[in-house]
């Protein structure tokens, strides 16, 4: 007769998701991860009031109500069930790829996780400390998750990072604020493994297919716990199994153990949040043209070509087609294009959200100056650990000129103060709202840790309608 088996891979990562105790989350963690709210409802807002096409889902739930318990954020207070708010939610906050990423794993974790915790925190009555522990959890196991499964091999693969492993877990999250027994936590995370997808084809058309994937996720995982929670049953295998997650998606084999210091070691906080409405792959060029330009006292006209330098991990996603990159075809394509995002830094004088706009993609002073970009390949020491990059200018006078930045500005290298986020927060929520609504709703996330409820966020977030006739879109 056999011994015991070993746990499974989600098995141990859900160990430590329900029964880590949240007075035991470092209250510095805490702190961190209300600022990764703040950040991912501020961009929501953003693409709420824009009236971008991460509205699609927010729409869809708002057409066909099924009421509930959680906000559907920028909508003037209007609820759903938890699901629909996570699907609405989470698409939006993808809207502009304004979102933070886990640089290693190439996961957007706020996306998937914020929403999950929110609408579920609103659901079961859980307090701002409950809802934020859970939260950081879900970093971490993202993180570790992602150590198992980098997310190049998963893109190569055309899988997106974000969609298939976000899932997890968000899964584990959920599991936690509805206080599934271990069993039943065991069984959502194996249907969520079912319901993972995301494929990154949209970069052939630049359509909106990748600002669904981290609502879906989202969606997905408060789905499989509350499938798992009247009965329905999922395989404990499902990372490392023959036919699991890891090897389906990133065909990977475990072989190193990537879970054994849960709780005494936190990387979950390795993200970089954005201080820019594009692709992460692209600002550091932008940063450093930014401090050549400031450096020389530059005008464009003096520039007769640029040269972006970046890792050749990051070509296919911003530098290549070349040709397709000079001339974006929607402004989601624009944002993943080095040439274009570079281009409108270098005529706007800075990249901002209203940068976007769709007249932007026939711009004669922009293709101009996009037209002039080329690329050219540097590994650079820093990367995975940052998003690292340059630019190399030649004059008209025949000078060449370049300049570096190793560590992105927002990377856990050079990372944006409390008092940046807030500012950005500010500026996305300006698109949908006046600034005394924003106050209120910043105020609220950031007193979570000490709220007992999310009934001020709720409220908060009743004040913004992004919706309406008249709104400010």
């Amino acid at each position: 007769m056999g011994g015991p088996r070993e746990p499974t891979l989600s098995e141990r990562m859900l160990d430590f998701a329900l029964d880590f105790p949240s007075g035991d989350v470092p209250d510095e963690l805490l702190e961190w991860t209300s600022l990764r709210f703040t950040d991912t409802v501020g961009v929501a807002l953003a693409s709420a009031g824009l009236g971008l096409g991460a509205t699609a889902a927010t729409r869809l739930t708002l057409a066909e109500p099924a009421p509930g318990p959680a906000s559907i954020w920028g909508s003037g207070g209007r609820r759903s069930r938890a699901a629909d708010a996570c699907f609405a939610n989470g698409m939006l906050a993808h809207g502009m790829d304004y979102d933070d990423t886990h640089t290693a794993s190439m996961i957007h974790p706020s996306v998937v996780i914020v929403p999950t915790a929110l609408a579920l925190g609103e659901e079961t009555g859980a307090s701002g400390r409950d809802v934020l522990a859970a939260a950081a959890i879900g970093y971490e196991l993202a993180a570790r998750l992602g150590a198992l499964a980098p997310g190049k091999p998963l893109q190569q693969r055309g899988f997106h990072p974000t969609s298939v492993l976000g899932i997890i877990p968000a899964t584990a999250v959920a599991a936690r604020l509805l206080n599934l027994p271990m069993p039943e936590a065991v069984s959502a995370a194996g249907l969520a493994g079912s319901m993972a997808s995301g494929l990154m084809e949209f970069f052939s058309d630049g359509s909106d297919a990748k600002q669904m994937h981290p609502g879906w996720a989202a969606k997905g995982a408060v789905t499989a716990a509350k499938l798992a929670r009247h009965g329905a049953t999922g395989p404990a295998t499902v990372l490392e199994g023959p036919s699991g997650l890891l090897k389906a998606f990133a065909a990977v084999e475990v072989k190193d153990d990537a879970l054994t210091d849960l709780g005494r070691q936190w990387t979950g906080t390795d993200v970089s949040t954005k201080p820019y409405p594009a692709g992460h792959c692209t600002h550091a060029s932008v940063d450093a043209w930014r401090a050549l330009r400031d450096r020389l006292a530059l005008d464009p006209e003096d520039v007769r070509r640029f040269t972006a330098l970046v890792p050749s991990a990051y070509l296919h996603l911003v530098c290549e087609p070349l040709a397709d990159k000079h001339t974006p075809r929607t402004i989601y394509d624009a944002r993943f294009s080095l040439p274009f995002v570079l281009a409108l830094t270098v005529v706007d004088g800075a990249l901002g959200v209203d940068g976007f706009r769709a007249g932007r993609l026939s711009d004669p002073a922009v293709l101009d100056v996009a037209r002039r970009v080329d690329y050219e390949v540097v590994e650079y020491a820093e990367y995975p650990a940052a998003f690292p990059g340059g630019v190399r200018v030649e004059l008209n006078d025949g000078t060449r000129h370049e300049e570096h930045l190793r560590h992105n500005v927002g990377s856990p290298g050079n990372p944006m103060s409390p008092d940046d986020i807030a500012a950005k927060f500010r500026d996305c929520a300006r698109a949908a709202t006046g600034a005394k609504e924003t106050d209120r709703l910043l105020n609220a996330l950031r007193g979570l840790a000490t709220a007992p409820s999310l009934a001020e966020f709720a409220a908060a977030m009743a004040d913004v309608d992004a919706f309406a006739p008249g709104s400010p879109r």
